[in-house]
């Protein structure tokens, strides 16, 4: 019988993908409705919340790893900055670094310059590398590209520089600020537009990567940034943020970190997330449509959520880095539709933690880039991030959906304009939704049943506008697909290498929202009465 397969659903459905992602369709279809507030904000993100990461690898790695992701010229060292598909794709915030950060020499000041040279493998010496460099050209180069760019940029300074291995991956002793002074110094005097240096990547906690410092002597090192970043920015408009630690969270130790800070050294807390698994996982694909594991990392906003609120009520949190699945992300899956379920998702679920900035791992290199490096073409989760940049205003609203635990849903006051817009995931591969969305203020005014100066008139929604839908699905229902449909329309860029145009579809306000199976749609309400919004 070859493919074909009886499905019998009485209670429940098996989901099935077979192959490269072809999908088992049912056609149920659920009818429900989901109610938003929009009479306050329950948090807010930053208006550039929307980040990608470039990393640092020399171009050779597949010489010296196993994991062989990131050979080409893909990172910040020798990605060709004047390809035009790049600089149109960058158009949100971006943050450089990642796991060599920490063995970067900068080739400035005293003891430093004309010093360093390229990364070279050393078998059994920190992450297999020996110490690399980044000259100040490149510097140079770099920040040409995000001035035209526009990019909002986060550097990650070495944070290891002057320490020594004591025991097993703890490393001691007081940081040598001296060159990361000095790259600081050359970039004030060129006049470079940094929004925030960070300080390590992934050097803390129970999950380290490769070394770890203690919480004392990171607080103790963050300090001396803080008093050269006020120092050396004393008569500037525009002084940069301060960022750490980098890290997987680790609650006792983050909790720790910012007490022995203190107030106003650290601007932002960040941490890393790669909740689906290794790369390699055969499981992976199962993870990215099941709810119940997309919804397992909201403690971990939760737990850094709460201590801000406790211990460090100045700083923000940040996702400083995320990819989905480590080890460079998956072959076949990183780079396709199926991909976008968790990322968009995680976006959305960031945002209600009062998440100020996200960062995708990576704009390009390794397997979960949203430019493939060989091509240099947008994926699907290109374009989300994109629509999501668009169209998602900072203020986040509370939404209250009892349809269905696999159709996913976040409300956010629209970018730059009246209205709400609404995020929609469906994970199931058997129905369909049919989706009516109710102002909770609408609900309430019915229930007082009074008319206390003209509001319950003023609340009540007038759904004669038109609303837009941004439905996005992969190429011939593959799951595994590196192209992604808008509205029924690929997404390609241009012969001349210019982004496509992201164009809705319009609907009534008052019609039915269809979520197809598997899923995900951006639905713009401009005539939502949402009095947090205005």
């Amino acid at each position: 019988m070859g493919y074909q397969i009886l499905l019998i659903c009485v209670l429940a459905f098996v989901p099935t993908i077979l192959g490269r992602g072809t999908i088992i369709l049912g056609h149920d279809t659920t009818m429900g409705t989901i109610v938003i507030d929009g009479t306050k904000t329950i948090a807010e993100t930053d208006e550039n919340f929307v980040c990608l990461t470039l990393d640092i690898w020399p171009h050779d790695e597949c010489r010296w790893s196993k994991l062989c992701v990131w050979d080409g010229h893909a990172s910040m060292l020798n990605l060709d900055l004047t390809l035009p598909i790049l600089n149109k794709a960058v158009q949100v915030r971006i943050r450089v670094g990642g796991t060599l950060q920490d063995k970067l020499i900068y080739n400035v000041g005293a003891g430093f310059k004309g010093t360093c040279h390229p990364f070279q493998a050393i078998v059994g010496s920190l992450f297999d590398f020996s110490v690399g460099c980044l000259y100040m050209e490149r510097w140079d180069d770099l920040n040409q590209f995000f001035n035209n760019t526009g990019a909002i940029v986060t550097f990650g300074l070495n944070a290891l520089l002057g320490k020594h291995n004591t025991k097993g991956i703890q490393w001691e002793g007081k940081w040598n600020y001296s060159n990361a002074e000095a790259l600081i110094q050359y970039t004030v005097e060129k006049n470079y537009r940094i929004n925030s240096w960070e300080f390590g990547n992934e050097l803390v906690g129970r999950i380290s990567i490769g070394a770890s410092i203690t919480a004392a002597q990171y607080a103790e090192d963050l300090l001396k940034l803080r008093e050269i970043v006020d120092r050396l920015y004393n008569n500037s408009q525009q002084k940069p943020l301060i960022v750490a630690p980098g890290a997987f969270f680790d609650e006792a130790w983050y909790d720790e970190f910012v007490r022995k800070t203190g107030p106003k050294v650290v601007d932002v807390l960040t941490h890393h997330i790669y909740n689906m698994g290794a790369g390699h996982d055969p499981k992976l694909i199962y993870r990215f449509v099941n709810s119940t594991y997309l919804s397992q990392v909201s403690n971990t906003f939760e737990q850094l959520e709460n201590v801000i609120q406790k211990n460090a009520p100045w700083a923000a949190a940040w996702v400083g880095e995320a990819g989905g699945a480590y080890q460079g992300g998956s072959p076949h899956l990183s780079d396709t539709f199926i991909n976008s379920f968790w990322y968009l998702d995680q976006l959305g679920m960031a945002s209600l933690y009062n998440t100020k900035v996200y960062c995708r791992q990576t704009l390009i290199g390794g397997f979960y880039g949203v430019l493939k490096s060989s091509t240099l073409l947008p994926t699907p989760d290109y374009y989300g991030a994109l629509l999501f940049h668009r169209l998602m205003g900072p203020g986040v609203l509370k939404i209250n959906n009892k349809v269905s635990s696999d159709l996913r849903s976040y409300a956010h006051c629209s970018r730059g304009r009246s209205g709400v817009t609404l995020l929609l995931i469906n994970l199931s591969n058997t129905t369909d939704f049919l989706i009516t969305i109710q102002n909770d203020m609408n609900m309430s005014v019915r229930k007082s049943n009074t008319r206390t100066n003209g509001y319950d008139l003023k609340y009540r929604q007038k759904r004669t506008a038109l609303r837009e839908e941004y439905h996005l699905t992969p190429k011939d229902g593959l799951l595994r697909s590196s192209t992604v449909l808008l509205n029924g329309n690929p997404l390609e860029t241009t012969k001349e290498g210019d982004i496509p145009n992201l164009v809705p579809v319009y609907r009534h306000s008052n019609s039915y929202i269809h979520m197809a199976s598997w899923s995900i749609a951006f639905v713009v309400i401009p005539d939502f009465v949402a009095p947090a919004c205005k």
